[in-house]
């Protein structure tokens, strides 16, 4: 699959970037802004040679983008070196985010050979970090947690004269291995086929909106042809907005997490499920784009590049369902989804259209939802804070990220919502109501998602 002139198609997983471009002006849709901010003065110095030696090791960050007679192809550069790191100095906390958000709101030349952007940056009470704006082509979320863990080895490795850590797998070998192989496109058939009778279910997805348009509607109206908000490519323009839970409140999940052993994504999604619910006429019908890793093997845990696959979770959960048993309902759709992760984007948006007669400018999800398992000992003892920033332009309504933030203890709720469709109120309003449902079912399991909705 790898032309005479060393370019190779992009795989499923980056073909979802490929689709945005091809209905959105803007470039900064489809890229990941975030930094890592550390409890310590990095040698920047030595930081920059460990970033030269991070591309040299990370094959991702030497891959490149071009337009050929139309398509997009991709080819890995064999060296690529930066001569010079800016480093940025922010006198406060606020300072930091409003900058970074700005700087996260340029576009890449992506077609100009520039896939990311690196800064450092120093910040009050001593801390100091690294900046990373890539292009969503060439890494995913995985993918970036990748480069800053593998990095900072690099320094540590670098500072104290250590060997460097294992090298990575490379990420061109899983592109070769995907083109090449005879069976994929027989396997992805089936595999979509198996997830359209999921989605479709019995009936059309209702979409539900976070202001509760539908709220005085009943529940078998929602389920009608073509409940979305289209999407504008003209319209896409993007707000922040960052909220975190108290120590207090943020203990208790983490305790109900840690005692259930239990993900702490399965809790706060169902908390953001029959929130919209109970906004929508208390429909028990909700459907989430969500990214799967699909990250399986040793090799693809240490390689750095796109592979996650978007699904969309389609849930429905009945009122009369406990907390407790809407969180098995959803470990167990997390797990068939995981199973059938490697259908691509474009092949699932293509049954969407086909099951319920979207046009292409339409979703039934209300929002794209991902959580970030991030722990104390990330970096490896090292105190940290992991940041995400403001994208500027984004395709869907809403873009729900939450995490764990090691710095406070807290949890963190992170919504980029489209202004055209939500204000910042709406956001407010709506995360307010979400983490009353979280915390209504940690404190209370055998409560019914009826009894929830009432009570928020």
């Amino acid at each position: 699959m790898k032309n005479k002139d060393g370019t190779y198609p992009l795989i499923g997983s980056q073909e979802m970037v490929r689709f945005m471009w091809k209905y959105s002006p803007h470039k900064q849709a489809t890229q990941i802004p975030c930094a890592v901010a550390f409890d310590e003065q990095l040698d920047f110095k030595t930081l920059a040679r460990a970033v030269n030696i991070e591309i040299a090791r990370n094959d991702c960050l030497r891959l490149r983008l071009v337009k050929t007679g139309g398509e997009i192809r991709q080819y890995f550069v064999p060296e690529y070196k930066l001569e010079r790191i800016a480093v940025r100095t922010f006198a406060t906390g606020e300072d930091l985010r409003n900058g970074l958000d700005r700087e996260s709101g340029k576009a890449l030349k992506v077609f100009g050979g520039e896939t990311f952007r690196i800064l450092f940056f120093n910040a009050p009470e001593g801390r100091s970090g690294v900046y990373l704006l890539v292009s969503h082509v060439i890494m995913d979320a995985m993918a970036t947690f990748i480069f800053f863990k593998d990095l900072m080895a690099v320094y540590d490795a670098l500072k104290t004269g250590a060997d460097l850590p294992k090298p990575l797998a490379g990420y061109e070998m899983l592109i070769r291995k995907e083109l090449e192989d005879p069976d994929r496109a027989a396997y992805v058939k089936s595999e979509t086929d198996i997830l359209a009778e999921y989605v479709k279910m019995d009936c059309p997805p209702a979409y539900c909106s976070l202001k509760g348009d539908r709220r005085n509607r009943p529940a078998e109206k929602l389920h009608r042809p073509n409940p979305c908000i289209e999407y504008f490519p003209l319209l896409d323009k993007t707000h922040f907005s960052r909220f975190s839970l108290t120590e207090e409140d943020s203990a208790l999940i983490r305790s109900f997490v840690k005692e259930r052993q239990i993900s702490a994504e399965w809790v706060i999604q169902l908390g953001l499920r029959v929130c919209l619910s109970a906004l929508n006429g208390k429909v028990n019908d909700t459907v989430f784009w969500v990214l799967c890793p699909r990250r399986r093997t040793v090799k693809e845990k240490r390689t750095g590049g796109t592979l996650a696959s978007p699904m969309p979770w389609r849930e429905q959960l009945p009122g009369e369902l406990t907390f407790n048993e809407g969180l098995l309902r959803l470990a167990s759709t997390q797990n068939f989804l995981f199973r059938h992760a490697d259908v691509p984007f474009t092949e699932m948006r293509d049954n969407e259209r086909k099951l319920f007669g979207y046009n292409p400018m339409q979703t039934c999800s209300s929002t794209m939802f991902s959580y970030l398992p991030l722990d104390d000992d990330t970096f490896g003892g090292k105190g940290y804070e992991f940041m995400g920033f403001d994208m500027g332009r984004y395709v869907m309504p809403l873009y729900t990220v939450t995490l764990y933030d090691a710095k406070s203890g807290c949890y963190r709720f992170n919504y980029i919502h489209r202004t055209h469709v939500y204000s910042d109120e709406d956001i407010r309003r709506f995360h307010g109501r979400a983490v009353r449902a979280v915390l209504a079912g940690v404190r209370n399991p055998e409560i019914t998602l009826n009894e929830i909705m009432e009570e928020i």
